[in-house]
Formats: structure tokens, sequence, C-alpha cells
């Protein structure tokens, strides 16, 4: 009969296990009478502005301000899913604006953070990881 050591015992069910790591949680707030809903990391952050009610005019007017630690200025960001969906933003001055974006683009992007889960915030010189819980609620449209 085989007996295993407490050390192997130990290695072979935190292999199995694996550690518990904490959600990265959006922190909510209102500017301008608008939802603003924020992730940071570092020195860097990823923020998104909707307009549900039109306040701002009868157009679709949301935004997702971007800021990466190494790449201060994209031209465009990419936010990919671990599942592989993926949404290509244009970005001017560090804001992605619904208006100026492809709406099928947007809409990727707005089922991706409502799906939650790890996804990255990538330029081409720069990237953001986040993991977080679903935001079934988001009213980004």
């Amino acid at each position: 009969m085989h007996v295993l050591s407490p050390a192997l015992c130990v290695l072979a069910l935190m292999s199995v296990s694996g550690p518990a790591l904490a959600l990265d949680s959006w922190t909510s707030t209102t500017e301008r009478g608008l939802p603003v809903l924020s992730l940071a990391q570092g020195d860097g952050y990823v923020r998104i502005v909707c307009d549900p009610d039109r306040v701002f005019g009868p157009t679709p007017n949301g935004a997702v301000l971007v800021s990466l630690p190494k790449d201060k200025a994209p031209t465009t960001v990419v936010f990919l899913a671990k599942t592989g969906e993926q949404a290509r933003l244009p970005v001017a001055n560090g804001t992605a604006a619904q208006a100026k974006a492809d709406t099928a683009e947007w809409t990727k992007m707005v089922e991706i953070l409502r799906k939650g889960g790890e996804f990255a915030v990538v330029s081409s010189d720069d990237s953001l990881s986040f993991d977080t819980a679903p935001l079934p609620d988001l009213a980004c449209e």
C-alpha cells in the first residue's frame, strides 16, 4: 500500500481547486445626471457613460473613456472577451463615442460588459485585463 505524503496531498488539492480570486468591481457614480461605471487597475482605467433616457439629445451618445498605462493616445481599442467575442472602437482623446462607433461594434462591447467574466481592453501598444461580475442592466444602447 502506498501512502501519499501530507505535502503531496496539499499540492494535489491546490491544483484541483485553484485559488479563489476576487472579481474586479465596477464603481458606480453619477456625473452630469448620467450613470458612470468605472474599472481601475494600476495607472489605467475604463469608464462607460450611458444616456439611456437621452438626456443630452435624441441620438445615442454613450461613451467609453480609456486610459492605458503605456499607450496614452490610442486611436483604436479592442474589447476582447476570454470567450472569443471582440469589439473594435475608434478612440479620440481617450474617448470612444457611441455616435462615432460602428453600431454593431458598440453593441458587441456592451454585450461583453453585460456578460461579465474575463476581458481585456487592448490597443496596439498596451492592454488592461479585468474579471467582472455581469452587468445585465447596463443600458447603453
